[in-house]
């Protein structure tokens, strides 16, 4: 009876030792399927961030473009243009557009190239100088190849640091050189232009989409609202709704005003209150999305602004949080979230 007991016991213990084995079996091909279906999402994904890349590059090339023909366009409209002028023109959007064909350089050439290419990208400080040295008309030409080309992975972590790098050397030069706070990173100059151009990279648009493409719809869907408050403007729009009306004008409501006689009006004021009121409870409802959506602000955003305030920090110790928000908002609103607000279509929300 024991041993047929232990025989049974062993055939037992190898029964489960088989079920054992058939569920290890098991999990391992769900872990190769998972491992698969992983390699799959991670190509996808990669292959995502290069189109992302490249598309924009042609966005900024396009905008490029865009300026350029409006300058050129005023200039037709004061005075007609040249036939050279004309023929520039349209080189000038061939070469936007077609890819020229050409010969290569020879292997001692390529590669003198290519080790310069390596230097300016693994050493941001030759870029950084050289940012201070260009104008605003060259600074497009410049920001197209270093933002997009030399730089032009956006999803990369060495290449965005380098970036970064060259940002704060850019930044401190125009913190060490700027005599009144006032002016800071608020003028347009080259370093603004360049910070804009950072914002509308791949990382700086998939944050407005994310955070503020439902709150601006939202308001978009309200066609309409009127919010004006400037004072002249609603007076000058009531008197001619009443003269619209009634034919003629009461003698309190005279044409030609100045702004702080309409500001006085009552009418006027009973206008505005509730536009003001409204404004209000919209800019609030735009920062508390902004401010719950601070996780979702890409690094480089966040650590040119920390950058901003080490830097003020240093240069102004006794500023207070005041002037250092100033400076930040400097960055953060007036290039980077203003512009969606007030052009959305541009920015694709």
């Amino acid at each position: 009876m024991s041993s047929h007991d232990g025989g049974k016991s062993v055939r037992q213990s190898k029964r489960y030792s088989m079920t054992t084995l058939y569920l290890s079996i098991s999990a391992n091909e769900k872990d190769l399927e998972i491992e698969d279906d992983l390699a799959k999402a991670q190509k996808i994904l990669r292959d995502l961030k290069i189109r992302i890349s490249s598309q924009s590059k042609k966005n900024f090339v396009l905008e490029k473009d865009v300026r350029y023909l409006d300058s050129r366009i005023a200039l037709l409209i004061q005075n007609r243009m040249a036939l050279e002028e004309q023929n520039e023109v349209a080189s000038h959007l061939e070469d936007a557009s077609d890819l020229q064909e050409g010969f290569f350089p020879n292997d001692e050439k390529t590669q003198k190239y290519g080790n310069l290419l390596f230097l300016l990208q693994s050493e941001p400080r030759h870029i950084a100088h050289l940012c201070r040295l260009v104008t605003m008309a060259e600074i497009d030409s410049l920001l197209q190849t270093v933002m997009f080309t030399i730089y032009g992975n956006q999803y990369e972590s060495r290449e965005e640091h380098l970036l970064l790098t060259m940002f704060q050397s850019v930044l401190t030069f125009q913190f060490d050189n700027t005599p009144e706070y006032s002016s800071l990173l608020r003028a347009n100059t080259p370093v603004s232009r360049m910070m804009t151009t950072y914002t509308r990279r791949g990382p700086g648009q998939s944050y407005l989409k994310t955070v503020l493409a439902d709150r601006i719809n939202a308001l978009i869907e309200l066609k309409e609202l009127d919010l004006e408050i400037n004072p002249l403007k609603i007076y000058e729009r009531m008197i001619d709704q009443i003269e619209q009306d009634d034919g003629d004008l009461p003698v309190s409501l005279p044409k030609g005003v100045t702004a702080e006689q309409a500001a006085e009006n009552t009418q006027v004021q009973e206008i505005i209150t509730p536009r003001l009121k409204m404004l209000m409870e919209i800019a609030n409802s735009f920062l508390t999305t902004i401010i719950d959506g601070l996780e979702e602000t890409p690094y480089g955003i966040r650590w040119i602004c920390k950058q901003i305030r080490s830097l003020t920090k240093r240069k102004y110790p006794d500023a207070n949080d005041q002037i250092i928000c100033t400076l930040i908002g400097g960055f953060f609103f007036l290039r980077f979230i203003n512009p969606a607000i007030v052009t959305p279509k541009s920015y694709m929300l």
